[in-house]
């Protein structure tokens, strides 16, 4: 059998079920000597024309090879796969240990760069690299001398071949000029193993109908997408070491420029904001809270306008309560400075027109998916945006809002349903490695005290919020609360507004606040350098 499929076989305990199993079952199957007739290997016997299957089960069967009497049925194309091996090149990695060994100095920040032990097929060439890397790192010699020590030491070398074969390393280069080359091989082949590694998986979950089928869709997603985002890459986890030194170096670079800006995230386009938070930070839940009617979704969309427009970042959104269309116009208005309620009613002044079309031609060079499908579940929200991220490069994401999403769980307590949107919602943003902005309501609690500033105990019907949230912002406007209790007013209908951000959690960070001037007419925030004075021609912005 070959090892390759042998040792795929081992790690998933993988299924190949061949077309006439069935009847291999009652074949094979005697009484008192069961036969696991489900995990088998296959190889082909050219000299009989059929393939063989090397079955699990009961002595006399266990590990022995049996014909499959298939030669009046075609092999599928499953049993094609599985009997041409696992993807490899054995010269390709030979000629990169040996370059590795002959020119350690030349050769190992480029290989070291690019590749891992996990990426190589054979297992002595996965133990050589490992000891060229640790000898490498440590600053020592990775000659043939030190390595071949080195492996003795800690008793690896019968696991690396031998002496002999490490000499016959060398002997397999001629040049290290086409070293990127047979990287990029070796790369690519490690991926291909890892796609096939992971169709055994994703096999295993869609033959155990046990599983949620909207469960066992996430998972086969996420599974490829880390393929993909890793390209192969090997382990997720790193001991501090192997990274400490890079990331003092980057901060010792901060701390040296005086003049440099010290925003490490994305510049969300308000100066307080990101003086405290240092910009949106990678892999970060960004809570954004606030009462119906405060601008939660107004000051989502703004920073979704000032990150897409001057930071030319990818941002997707996913509105639970607004079509597509809606989203757009909210977005041209902010920018514009054009009233939402006069662009509904189709009685924008004409100069106010150039403003929209400005604004259009920013947008259309901008990148922001928006998706405005209504009753959205947790699991279609990771679906679509992992999708996102794979075509068009995501930066940031922003869902509104939180309370409006479908749970992948039943449960007769909202709370807990929330707690695990909220814990996926953060893995989520650690998966694709970008800052996530979920909106948030309020509850009604703070409406009942005479103090009106928000608390985290707030949060509606969830504490699991406050816990995952990186970041968590509230939106205070004292005008909100000020306002008569009319059924007939709309609260906070003021052409401009005082808004205090609160930054009551930041995991990272310092807490505070600072002031924000929403203008409801264009369903945008501002700074407060910039004063709204509506043009004569255009009338009351409502």
């Amino acid at each position: 059998m070959d090892p390759g499929l042998q040792q795929f076989l081992h790690r998933q305990n993988f299924h190949i079920t061949l077309p006439r199993m069935q009847s291999l079952k009652q074949e094979y199957s005697k009484p008192g000597t069961p036969l696991q007739y489900g995990k088998c290997a296959t190889k082909p016997v050219p000299d009989q024309g059929s393939i063989c299957l090397f079955l699990e089960g009961q002595p006399p069967y266990n590990g022995r090879w049996r014909p499959a009497k298939m030669r009046e049925q075609e092999p599928t194309q499953t049993d094609r796969v599985y009997l041409r091996g696992l993807p490899k090149n054995i010269e390709a990695e030979q000629v990169i240990l040996g370059s590795a060994i002959l020119e350690p100095e030349e050769t190992l920040p480029i290989l070291l760069e690019k590749l891992r032990p996990e990426h190589f097929y054979r297992r002595a060439h996965r133990v050589v690299f490992r000891v060229i890397r640790e000898l490498f790192e440590r600053g020592e010699p990775a000659d043939i001398v030190a390595v071949a020590n080195r492996l003795e030491e800690k008793e690896e070398m019968e696991k690396a071949g031998g002496r002999i074969y490490l000499n016959e390393l060398l002997d397999r280069v001629t040049t290290t000029a086409s070293l990127d080359y047979y990287t990029e091989i070796v790369r690519k082949k490690a991926t291909l193993r890892a796609l096939i590694e992971a169709g055994g998986r994703v096999a295993e979950l869609g033959y155990d109908e046990t599983n949620d089928t909207d469960k066992v869709l996430d998972k086969a997603e996420s599974i490829i997408f880390d393929i993909s985002s890793h390209n192969g890459a090997g382990t997720s986890y790193y001991l501090l070491n192997q990274f400490l030194y890079e990331h003092i170096d980057a901060l010792e670079e901060l701390h040296r420029d005086p003049d440099r800006h010290t925003i490490t995230g994305l510049s969300t386009g308000f100066s307080k904001l990101d003086e405290m938070t240092s910009g949106l930070q990678r892999s970060d839940l960004i809570v954004l809270a606030g009462r119906p009617g405060t601008g939660k979704t107004s000051l989502a969309l703004t920073l979704a306008r000032n990150v897409a427009i001057r930071e030319k970042a990818a941002v997707g959104i996913f509105s639970l309560e607004m079509a597509k269309e809606q989203l757009l116009e909210r977005l041209l208005c902010g920018e514009a400075k054009v009233s939402l309620h006069r662009l509904r009613g189709g009685y924008v002044p004409a100069a106010k027109w150039r403003n929209l079309a400005t604004a259009a031609s920013k947008f259309q060079n901008a990148t922001i998916i928006v998706d405005g499908t209504p009753g959205l579940s947790i699991l279609e929200i990771r679906a679509k945006a992992r999708r996102m991220a794979a075509q068009h490069g995501l930066d940031m994401l922003i869902v509104d809002y939180l309370q409006l999403i479908e749970g992948a769980i039943r449960s007769d307590m909202r709370e807990q349903e929330i707690a695990h949107i909220t814990r996926s919602l953060k893995k989520l943003a650690r998966e694709l490695n970008i800052p996530l902005i979920a909106v948030s309501q309020l509850n009604r609690a703070v409406e009942q005290r005479e103090s009106k500033y928000p608390r985290l105990a707030d949060l509606r019907e969830s504490g699991a919020i406050e816990q995952d949230a990186d970041v968590v912002a509230f939106i205070y406007r004292a005008d909100y609360y000020e306002q008569p209790k009319d059924v007939s007013a709309e609260k906070g209908d003021r052409a401009t507004s005082d808004t205090e951000i609160i930054i009551a959690k930041q995991r990272n960070g310092p807490l505070g606040k600072f002031t924000l001037s929403f203008h409801k007419a264009y369903a945008s925030f501002y700074e407060h350098a910039w004063e709204s004075k509506p043009s004569q021609e255009e009338g009351p912005p409502f």
